[in-house]
């Protein structure tokens, strides 16, 4: 039902969203959701998040989640980002300014390019893109095929809890592991020894 958290959350703790509210793509609350989609699913998976942080005096907006993975999920982490705004964009919480005629995949695919260097452990040089084939692996990895469900399903299980660290992130600007994980309901805070 739309305007409300996927089912799967608790009737208790969903959230609402409004019928007409709709998150801006590439708006601050929707980097928010990217870098809050790669820390969900690195908590979910088993790793560990440093912070969260919107860079101020950067040009380009950019946001970050530090995250503490494992070899065994690096790739998943990598793909977080990516998930999160493909569930926004498929469940209609999400669209394009009236006056923005970008194509939609693009953007998405844009906004996760160092996430896709990191997925295939390479940058890429000024005049290099990924091949289609590559592109289509990491959307498959996190949007699921071929059997695998993907890692869209987890923020079905967060998706209230994940609405209010994104507001607390795009408020406070910057959100610390801990905090992350009180939010998230996630993940067992690291020893102070590391």
């Amino acid at each position: 039902m739309p305007g409300r958290a996927p089912s799967g959350s608790s009737s208790e703790r969903a959230l609402i969203l409004p019928k007409a509210m709709t998150i801006r793509v590439d708006s601050v609350e929707y980097k928010c959701w990217h870098e809050v989609g790669h820390a969900t699913v690195c908590l979910h998976l088993g790793g560990d998040v440093d912070f969260i942080e919107l860079l101020d005096g950067d040009a380009r907006g950019h946001a970050r989640a530090r995250c503490v993975v494992t070899s065994e999920i690096e790739r998943s982490v990598a793909c977080g980002g990516f998930a999160a705004e493909f569930y926004l964009l498929n469940n209609g919480y999400a669209e394009r300014g009236r006056d923005d005629e970008r194509d939609i995949s693009r953007i998405v695919f844009h906004n996760a390019t160092s996430d896709r260097e990191d997925f295939w452990g390479r940058k890429l040089g000024s005049d290099e893109v990924f091949a289609e084939a590559e592109d289509r692996e990491f959307m498959n990895h996190a949007i699921g095929s071929h059997g695998f469900g993907g890692l869209v399903p987890i923020f079905n299980q967060y998706f209230s809890e994940m609405q209010v660290l994104v507001r607390e992130l795009c408020e406070a600007r910057r959100v610390e592991g801990r905090r992350v994980k009180e939010l998230l309901r996630l993940g067992n805070p690291r020893s102070a020894c590391g």
